[in-house]
């Protein structure tokens, strides 16, 4: 199993990611424009997928238009993985924190720090499966989609912890760190699972 470690010494021991990474990270800054960010990511986990390439794509080789429909469909899975369970772990915190008149303290909160966790995994899942066939029916076959969580979430912890750490401390400069993380996440979650069908 690779490392954490060694995922990201080959990702950032490459040439001319700072250029590639910095307009991605400039791009999620903006509303509609973030569309082609998370293309230009979508891009990459195509290509990571298919050769084992971790080195980023040109932005000058991409074609604007998919980029934007790539984006379009990366943003309807985080929304189902990521938003929802985020959505519902915040109703059901906020909910125990006053049903409990507060007593319960951070502790209230529990639901959401789990959906915190699990809804990184819950959408790298996702992409995986709609790579596989290039389909969003793909990425609702829900019996994969859970086999693929219950083999990756104890290796995938660290990673999503540190994104979650980075990403609320630099929070002024959530596009890039945003970008970063899902650059990284998705770098280490494809080589855990590798060229594996489901």
């Amino acid at each position: 199993m690779p490392s954490l470690e060694a995922v990201c010494s080959r990702l950032f021991g490459s040439r001319g990611w700072v250029p590639k990474v910095g307009l991605g990270g400039a791009l999620s800054f903006v509303p509609v424009l973030n569309l082609f960010a998370l293309g230009y990511l979508l891009a990459y986990a195509r290509r990571l997928r298919r050769s084992n390439r971790f080195e980023l794509p040109e932005w000058s080789e991409m074609n604007w238009v998919e980029l934007f429909l790539g984006g379009l469909r990366i943003f309807f899975l985080l929304a189902i993985y990521a938003g929802i369970p985020l959505l519902l772990g915040w109703i059901l915190s906020l909910a125990l924190y006053f049903l409990s008149f507060g007593l319960l303290g951070v502790v209230a909160y529990l639901p959401l720090a789990l959906c915190a966790f699990f809804s990184p995994v819950l959408f790298l899942g996702s992409l995986y499966l709609y790579l596989t066939r290039e389909s969003l029916a793909e990425a609702f076959q829900v019996k994969f989609l859970l086999r693929i969580v219950r083999s990756t979430w104890k290796p995938l912890a660290l990673p999503v912890v540190c994104f979650w750490g980075i990403f609320v401390l630099a929070l002024p400069l959530y596009g890039l760190s945003f970008f970063i993380g899902q650059w990284v996440l998705v770098s280490y979650f494809f080589s855990l699972r590798g060229k594996k069908a489901y």
